[in-house]
């Protein structure tokens, strides 16, 4: 690669970097207390399924208000918190304490760029986070420098169906709800990334992102601060959605005033040979 191409894709991962920082550090504490990110249940489960060892130490890369971090803390050795935005790690801190979590520590860090040894972790997680990533294919190549032979990668994101309308439609959505957007990628892609950097695939499953029955679309905006233009717009999306679109995001407009919807999610456990 040139060194313009170089200087061109950094500029380009900073911008995306800036609007990251710029949309989660005014709202980092919505997310401490978001009933989806906080999950319990759902957070017991990913531990359960990641069958983590007393020895091993977790690396989870935007890890924002810690949820993930902290719910695997228990069972591990040590845990890295890792975030781009320094409020996000600033919640870590604190919900770490409040639950007595003593072996977590936090970095501020971009997820293209971990700043650890080859062969450095067990476990790499990111949960409802690789959306936001400026190159996923550099950072699933950088998680997958850092873990050991044998170590798990483990993932837990928003995606979007095969067709590419409905992919276009539902990313759309998202970029206008945050600008700091930058893909949900189809199970497909995600199979292929994967395995492009080395790991091998070991569970995959296919649910959705609710917060118990559906979102609230008056919540979902909020928490990150969409624009009162794009709520408008937002709304006019839900509300003259295909029968496609309706059927892939479960939108429910059955109560006056309310859209009530799901994101479609994929959970990936991938394992590093050796």
């Amino acid at each position: 690669m040139s060194q313009d191409n170089q200087n061109s894709n950094q500029n380009s991962n900073q911008h995306i970097y800036d609007r990251v920082k710029g949309s989660f550090g005014p709202n980092a504490h919505a997310y401490t207390v978001s009933a989806g990110h906080a999950n319990q249940t759902e957070l017991e489960k990913l531990v359960e399924r990641a069958a983590p060892k007393p020895t091993d130490t977790l690396l989870d890369i935007g890890t924002g208000a810690g949820h993930t971090a902290i719910t695997f803390a228990p069972a591990v050795r040590r845990v890295i918190a890792y975030d781009l935005t320094p409020q996000m790690l600033e919640e870590v801190e604190h919900n770490a304490a409040a639950r007595g979590v003593t072996n977590i520590e936090t970095e501020q860090g971009a997820a293209e760029n971990l700043p650890y040894p080859d062969a450095s972790f067990e476990l790499v997680s990111c949960r409802l986070t690789t959306h936001h990533f400026a190159n996923l294919p550099r950072a699933l190549a950088e998680m997958a420098r850092v873990l050991k032979p044998g170590g798990k990668l483990i993932i837990m994101d928003t995606t979007v169906p095969e067709d590419p309308e409905l992919d276009r439609q539902i990313n759309e959505i998202e970029t206008l709800r945050d600008p700091s957007h930058v893909r949900n990628y189809p199970a497909s892609e995600w199979r292929g990334l994967v395995e492009a950097v080395g790991l091998t695939i070991t569970f995959v499953e296919a649910s959705y992102y609710d917060e118990g029955d559906r979102m609230d679309f008056g919540g979902w905006t909020r928490r990150i601060g969409t624009s009162p233009e794009n709520v408008t717009r937002l709304e006019g999306l839900f509300q003259g959605a295909s029968p496609a679109l309706v059927s892939a995001l479960k939108i429910n407009l059955s109560q006056p005033g309310k859209i009530g919807f799901a994101l479609p999610r994929i959970t990936l456990i991938a394992l590093k040979p050796g």
